[in-house]
């Protein structure tokens, strides 16, 4: 069983194309000016989210690592 993250990477990809494909409604419903706080504010926001949901549900890893363990549903495919 992995120890840490082998696919980090791509869930920092995920993330920021989430975050970006999102940013400019975020700011807009917040009132928010500045870019990298509606950034700041959106990852505390959703960033436990997108994790739980790539680690949880997308890694193609997640069977095989500790960490992911703690978000992978007992109804999800084990695939």
């Amino acid at each position: 069983m992995h120890e840490e993250c082998n696919h980090l990477n791509e869930l920092l990809a995920a993330e920021r194309e989430i975050i970006l494909r999102h940013l400019q409604n975020h700011k807009w419903f917040l009132q928010i000016v500045d870019e990298q706080e509606a950034k700041v504010d959106f990852v505390k926001k959703f960033g436990w989210l997108m994790r739980e949901l790539y680690c949880g549900y997308a890694c193609p890893d997640r069977q095989n690592c500790k960490i992911a363990q703690e978000f992978i549903s007992q109804n999800a495919d084990p695939k």
